[in-house]
């Protein structure tokens, strides 16, 4: 009978521990993906109302006069800062959001390399295949809102700033025509702001259901 030496033994049970905890590591990436592209999520929401809170308040400019035009003219400044610092929050939350999702990818590629199984390996390919196209379509989307929502964000600050040296009926009159592009710029940027997140809950949920469905 062939002796296995202590330390032979110990190795063998060490590999064979190993292997749970690399499906588990896996899985529990999976979910801190998948959790952390819905708190961006969140953060997507949360600018795209700030974008409604910030063009009613300059809609509410018009009309207005003296101290109650002072009123509304404050309201809507700090709206416009609201929003800049909502988007701020939603930019960090995408980094991190990307940085997650890469080190998943990376650490998919490096697990299934160790796959034996050429139908097993076969399958995690064609599974990561499939994911691939809904990471491309969130950097399609947000690529399509940060292009849109640069200028519009400058309008709004150039409005605050002409307003600020001229709150008067006349110069609110004056900006009319960039208040109209305020809004039908703000409806481009929400809608670009949908369709990112259409993407990112797909994924989510393509990911880890159950933390898509807790969300």
């Amino acid at each position: 009978m062939k002796v296995v030496s202590k330390g032979s033994l110990t190795l063998a049970i060490a590999v064979l521990m190993a292997v749970p905890v690399l499906a588990a590591s896996s899985a529990d990436q999976a979910e801190k993906v998948a959790a952390k592209m819905l708190n961006f999520d969140k953060a997507l929401s949360q600018t795209s109302g700030q974008i409604d809170a910030t063009l009613a308040s300059m809609n509410a400019l018009g009309g207005s006069s003296g101290s109650d035009l002072a009123s509304k003219y404050k309201e809507f400044s700090g709206n416009v800062k609201k929003l800049q610092s909502m988007a701020d929050k939603a930019k960090d939350r995408s980094q991190q959001s990307a940085a997650t999702r890469e080190q998943y990818l990376k650490q998919w590629e490096a697990s299934q390399g160790k796959i034996q199984n050429e139908q097993l390996k076969a399958a995690s390919e064609a599974r990561r295949n499939e994911l691939m196209p809904k990471i491309d379509a969130i950097k399609t989307s947000l690529g399509s809102a940060k292009e849109t929502f640069g200028p519009f964000m400058q309008d709004l600050n150039d409005l605050v700033l002409y307003l600020g040296n001229n709150l008067t009926p006349e110069g609110i009159t004056g900006a009319g025509d960039l208040m109209k592009k305020c809004n039908t710029d703000g409806e481009k940027v929400k809608s670009d702001i949908a369709t990112g997140q259409a993407s990112v809950k797909d994924l989510a949920a393509s990911i880890s259901p159950t933390v898509a469905k807790a969300k």
